[in-house]
């Protein structure tokens, strides 16, 4: 109050003669109506917003009156009052720190954010992505993402070391970083052999043996092989087909690429597996007494050292026999299966009995140690294998063909070997080399079951499973939970197997 008559006493002291200091000052403010404070504002403001009403103007001259006396409350209430009549009003949002987005006004940034995340959620359950700092991504990207890795021009992921050397004119050949001056022989065709550069021809006979193999890889996997490089390729072709239909069952992704030895023969696989090719030891397995190469065409290197000392897990071990169509084609599916075993290797480790191992000790009990760590049953880590090894749909078949071909001769082996055993018998997974081929395939089946079999049940119980392994919590329990499940819906499963 002193403040405006002294304002008026300097203002009269510039006016011409007979002008009215106080008429002059209030002239001076952009509120005509504008008069003492009285002595209740509130009183006067609820006054003055009855006689608004719902007039959008005089709402404005209202709030206008509220900032010139300090009503700050009384002014945002104003205009609200304002956008009940005119909820488009823009200057009315702006002054409320309303945000403008997706055609919508928003309360704050915040919310904008909330609402941002809502859709970004919406989108990821759409269309099988996930969110990876505020972007939508494939499940299979995260592992890299994490650690700072992006794709190159081919697509694949690099680290930054990586893009520093491609920077710098560098090639890379499977594992091997070729120097620029070098580069003009990949481009002819040739291989770099320790320090030779070989035809194909050549360097298939060079990567022969275990010593020399292959090592090919991608974003997922690495494959080291002694067969001939098409039958390399072929077999990573073979373990990308199998990685889809793993992250179907498992519901994770490993968080590095998964080791996968081929061997070019059955021989040089018995070899390998018995410790015959200079790398020992390779397998312990479950059972001391069997050998679990001896149950199938391919097994986990559970106790393969070497590639524990170079901090990877352990890969799983197949053969690829391409002598003929038949064999070929059990060649993919061993594959397939090497691949789910190094897979399910990789979401359930056992880190307690490797440290001991690789401190050199407890290896008198190591199988032991191993696999009483595991948390997933050996049924479902087999019949999730088998599942991507001969239960998986073929969606490259031709017009005409039958999607479920593979699937349907699984389940005629089963019939053709007595039928269905029980499933508590499948669940005990008590396997013996002359056992190991109808109970790996009947595990197959159940797996098979629970992604495909549409029983609503079976389904919720997987799905609890998966955010199990997600989570690293009750595993067991959530792994036990599905097998009661499947044991109460056995009806449903012989209708969908057609047994």
């Amino acid at each position: 109050m002193h403040a405006q008559i002294v304002s008026c006493i300097v203002l009269a002291a510039f006016l011409p003669c007979g002008v009215n200091a106080t008429a002059a000052a209030r002239a001076s403010t952009p509120i005509d109506y504008l008069q003492d404070p009285p002595v209740d504002n509130k009183a006067e403001y609820e006054k003055r917003k009855k006689e608004a009403g719902e007039d959008v103007e005089k709402l404005w001259k209202l709030h206008e009156w509220c900032e010139a006396y300090g009503l700050k409350s009384e002014a945002r209430s104003t205009l609200r009052a304002v956008l009940k009549v005119d909820p488009a009003d823009k200057k009315a949002h702006e002054l409320l720190g309303h945000v403008f987005f997706d055609d919508k006004w928003f309360d704050s940034a915040k919310k904008v954010d909330e609402y941002k995340k809502k859709q970004l959620e919406a989108q990821a359950k759409a269309t099988g992505k996930v969110i990876f700092k505020g972007e939508l991504v494939d499940p299979a990207d995260v592992p890299f993402l994490t650690k700072g890795m992006t794709k190159d021009a081919s697509g694949k992921w690099v680290d930054t070391e990586t893009q520093k050397k491609i920077a710098e004119g560098w090639v890379r050949q499977d594992q091997t970083w070729i120097p620029p001056a070098e580069a003009e022989n990949i481009a002819k065709g040739l291989w770099k052999c320790g320090d030779k550069w070989l035809t194909t021809e050549e360097a298939d006979k060079f990567h022969a043996d275990v010593a020399h193999w292959w090592t090919v890889s991608n974003e997922r996997f690495v494959v080291y092989s002694t067969c001939p490089r098409k039958n390399v390729e072929a077999a990573l072709e073979q373990c990308e087909r199998a990685y889809r239909e793993l992250m179907r069952t498992y519901g994770k992704t490993p968080e590095a690429a998964l080791p996968v030895i081929v061997l070019k023969s059955k021989e040089q696989y018995d070899s390998f597996a018995t410790g015959d090719e200079g790398i020992q030891p390779v397998e312990v397995g479950p059972n001391p007494e069997v050998a679990p190469s001896s149950l199938h065409g391919a097994f986990l290197a559970d106790a393969l050292v070497l590639f524990a000392n170079l901090g990877q897990t352990f890969p799983g071990v197949t053969y690829w026999d391409s002598s003929s169509e038949a064999s070929t084609n059990f060649s993919r599916m061993f594959t397939r299966h090497a691949a789910g075993q190094s897979y399910a290797e990789a979401l359930d480790p056992s880190p307690k009995a490797l440290a001991k191992l690789l401190k050199g000790e407890g290896a008198n009990s190591y199988s032991e140690q191993f696999w009483k760590e595991k948390q997933l049953p050996q049924w479902f880590r087999y019949g999730a294998a088998a599942y991507a090894e001969r239960y998986l749909l073929n969606s490259m078949v031709s017009a005409g063909g039958n999607p479920n071909e593979l699937r349907e001769w699984s389940v005629t082996n089963i019939t053709n070997k007595g039928g269905l055993d029980s499933l508590d018998r499948i669940f005990k997974f008590d396997v013996t080399p002359e056992s190991s081929g109808k109970l790996i395939n009947e595990s197959g089946l159940l797996v098979a079951f629970a992604l495909d079999g549409k029983c609503v049940e079976v389904q919720a119980k997987l799905g609890a499973l998966k955010e199990a392994i997600k989570t690293n919590k009750e595993i067991p329990k959530a792994a036990q939970a599905l097998a009661d499940e499947i044991k109460k819906n056995e009806p449903k499963l012989r209708v969908w197997a057609k047994l």
